[in-house]
């Protein structure tokens, strides 16, 4: 088993060092890019609060975010507390347009 490990070293070692790098990259594409703190009103629900500020990102994965953000056990919020929330842009296309035309004679 020795031998085999010091024959193979190199690609042990770069096998490691690739799977670091995908886990980095990862972890990068999950961090949001801006954070707002929000105060939490009667009747917000994490639910309602995603469908605001969730833009093109799936409400379950918002969630969790913010779960993370702030450190969470559960998905009930207090209305009053301060409340760390990912902004996720609506992504927006400038190639796609809707053109309207009207009705010929």
């Amino acid at each position: 088993m020795t031998a085999l490990l010091a024959r193979n070293k190199t690609i042990i070692i770069a096998f490691i060092l690739f799977s670091v790098l995908i886990l980095i990259f990862f972890a990068k594409l999950s961090v949001p890019r801006d954070v707002v703190e929000v105060t939490v009103v009667q009747g917000d629900t994490l639910t309602s609060l995603a469908k605001q500020y969730a833009g093109e990102v799936p409400a379950d994965r918002w969630i969790r975010e913010v779960a993370a953000l702030n450190d969470l056990d559960g998905t009930g919020i207090i209305a009053g507390e301060g409340l760390k929330v990912p902004l996720h842009p609506i992504l927006q296309s400038d190639d796609v347009r809707l053109v309207l035309a009207e009705e010929g004679n």
